[in-house]
């Protein structure tokens, strides 16, 4: 992994590379083995390496083909580099080492901004031909590593993070209140939107072109929308099998140490059992579980660690780990409330210890059906045959009762759209909650947009070619995967300076999946079925027929204790009060807990003392402190602070 930063005047101007370098420092975590920046004319770029493969200078950044017209700083791993390199050699393009980057400036030269069709592998990237004054950024096609960018019309400023991209005086820091509503909603800002106005995230799957015409988002890869039904189950299982085994045999390659998160689950267990199979060394897993035992995977993961033979490492995180989250709040860039973001910065943060490069099990839940709330919905649409109008006039029957209370609940759903089913068990805060809990200042501010919108006409799109229950782990893909799970990874892996790599999201994996018929994915209330069928030779029965648990943490409990005191102390200040983001009352309720169940007040308190650690950190402060959290230096992890470069 690495940290990429840069900037284009595309209409007249010139560089300065002490601002691109006093940003790349900014993103020391994601690189501390080494730095560099390269400028010249309009252009320049910045680059913090984390050394993987080709450990030697020869893999330097910023890197530049032969004749030196062609630049580039490149975050991520390609993985078919050792099938693509000969083959350009064969045309006549001369390597001065074996680093994949070197990979890009030559792809470049035969294919232009094509050659992203080429890649197999993580990546954001930026690249400029001063022959044709025209700079490439591209995004990998699942969204595992982040790119920003900031356009004013003359310029063009990029970085892997917002913070970094802050670090530039002319980024505007204008907090958009249309992104905090979809933070509610959500507990994430879906791209390509951003917390302050004017910036954007470069969507997963798109390539951005930019040259004197100014930028272009073109999207250069999507998931198939078609279901291939003449496909077989026996079919369906080898294919998958194959694809699997050669997803993780390519992610092996490192010239670091290298190991896996393991939680016990399916996903994380079957990328750990094919590592064994195709491993020509012993396997080392990484586990986190809580006291809370209904919380904890851990017993769950020691059994598959112990089955396969791996050497295993476990912690406990304790309540205490709220100690960690200004910190957190501040490495996630935008507002950000996914929990379980404390368990992945400890696992990374004890696997780092160990090893530089860990796999993860991330993408299954998505790929493969694996939420609870597919079978749910499933259900759901066996009423979906009775007439839309009678199931609307029951679903009136539920108004003026309580929102929390489980019958209700249910009439109201009966009324509902597949999709809208969906989405509210998806969203933290319903429109009258947030009105609820949101100042009169900020509501109106929000007047007219609808955070669901765009997720509707996303799902409206997949259903029409895979129906509308099979549409919606497609609608989780491109958005709580790509904008929740994956920044909850990349940020918290890089903090610690870790690399993480994900099998289940290798394209040739998902492209597979995505043409099965989805009875093969969801097969009555069994999740992943096809995924179970295929590594059941290698684990324990009880392993492959357990349900869905998630990487969850135990905030409802949470909240009797610390986290409750930290969310009074933080909510109801002075401070607070006079952002005018928030309503007192509506937040004194709130934390009263009056008509809803415990464990939904602890994720919608959670959301709002995030939202207020996130302004304490990125709005209050100058822009000179954005670069560190608000308790001071980012520290380096002990594994790489000793050899860090500046």
């Amino acid at each position: 992994m690495c940290g990429v930063n840069g900037v284009f005047w595309y209409r007249g101007g010139s560089a300065d590379a002490d601002r691109v370098q006093a940003q790349a420092r900014v993103q020391r975590h994601r690189g501390p083995d080494d730095a560099g920046v390269w400028a010249e004319g309009p252009v320049a770029l910045g680059h913090r390496r984390l050394a993987i493969v080709d450990l030697s200078p020869g893999g330097h950044q910023p890197m530049a083909n032969e004749d030196g017209t062609v630049h580039v700083v490149y975050n991520g791993e390609l993985y078919n580099w050792p099938e693509v390199m000969p083959e350009l050699a064969a045309r006549g393009h001369r390597f001065r080492g074996r680093s994949d980057t070197e990979m890009l400036l030559h792809l470049w030269e035969e294919k232009g901004p094509d050659l992203v069709a080429d890649l197999r592998g993580m990546f954001a990237f930026g690249l400029y031909d001063s022959r044709r004054r025209t700079l490439l950024l591209a995004r990998d096609r699942t969204g595992k590593k982040p790119l920003y960018w900031h356009d004013d019309g003359r310029r063009l400023v990029f970085a892997s993070e917002l913070k970094a991209l802050l670090a530039d005086p002319s980024v505007p820091r204008d907090v958009d209140p249309s992104a905090i509503a979809d933070y509610l909603t959500f507990q994430y800002v879906p791209s390509p939107g951003c917390i302050f106005r004017g910036v954007r995230k470069l969507p997963a799957g798109h390539r951005l072109v930019c040259d004197e015409q100014g930028p272009r988002v073109e999207r250069y890869w999507e998931l198939p929308l078609t279901t291939d039904r003449s496909m077989g189950e026996a079919e369906a299982i080898a294919g998958l099998t194959d694809r699997l085994r050669e997803a993780v045999r390519v992610r092996l390659m490192s010239d670091v140490p290298l190991g896996a998160f393991l939680s016990g689950g399916i996903d994380s267990s079957a990328v750990v059992a094919l590592m064994t199979q195709v491993s020509s060394t012993r396997v080392k897993t990484y586990s986190i579980g809580f006291d809370e035992e209904d919380w904890s995977e851990l017993s769950h993961a020691r059994a598959v660690a112990e089955h396969l033979g791996t050497e295993h490492h476990e912690l406990v995180v304790r309540p205490h780990a709220l100690e960690l989250l200004p910190r957190l709040v501040w490495g996630m860039d935008e507002p950000f409330a996914d929990a379980s973001m404390l368990p992945t910065w400890y696992v990374s943060e004890m696997a780092r210890h160990h090893v530089t490069v860990a796999l993860s099990g991330d993408g299954g839940d998505e790929a493969f059906a694996g939420y609870t709330t597919y079978a749910w919905a499933s259900r759901y649409a066996r009423l979906d045959g009775i007439p839309y109008a009678f199931r609307r006039f029951v679903s009136r029957l539920a108004r003026g009762l309580p929102e929390d209370l489980a019958f209700a609940r249910r009439l109201r759903r009966l009324g509902m759209k597949a999709v809208d089913r969906h989405l509210e068990v998806m969203s933290h805060f319903p429109p009258h909650g947030r009105s609820a809990v949101l100042s009169p200042e900020m509501r109106e501010a929000m007047r007219g947009h609808d955070p669901l919108c765009a997720a509707r006409a996303l799902h409206e799109r997949a259903a029409r070619g895979l129906g509308e229950l099979a549409a919606l782990p497609a609608l989780d893909a491109l958005t709580y995967m790509t904008d929740d799970v994956l920044v909850k990874v990349d940020r918290t892996s890089m903090m610690n300076s870790l690399e993480t790599r994900a099998p289940l999201l290798d394209h040739h994996v998902l492209e597979w999946v995505a043409r099965m018929p989805f009875e093969y994915k969801l097969r009555g209330d069994v999740s992943k079925w096809v995924l179970r069928e295929a590594v059941r030779p290698y684990l324990p029965p009880h392993i492959l027929a357990r349900g869905k648990q998630g990487f969850g943490v135990p905030l409802e409990r949470w909240f009797a204790g610390d986290l409750g005191r930290l969310a009074r102390e933080i909510l109801l200040d002075d401070r607070t009060r006079s952002r005018g983001w928030l309503s007192r009352d509506g937040v004194g309720q709130l934390l009263g807990g009056a008509g809803l169940r415990d464990e939904l007040r602890a994720r919608r308190v959670f959301t709002l003392l995030c939202l207020e650690l996130w302004a304490r950190a990125y709005v209050d402060r100058p822009r000179g402190e954005l670069g560190a959290p608000t308790s001071g230096e980012m520290p380096l992890h002990p594994a790489v602070a000793g050899t860090a470069r500046d």
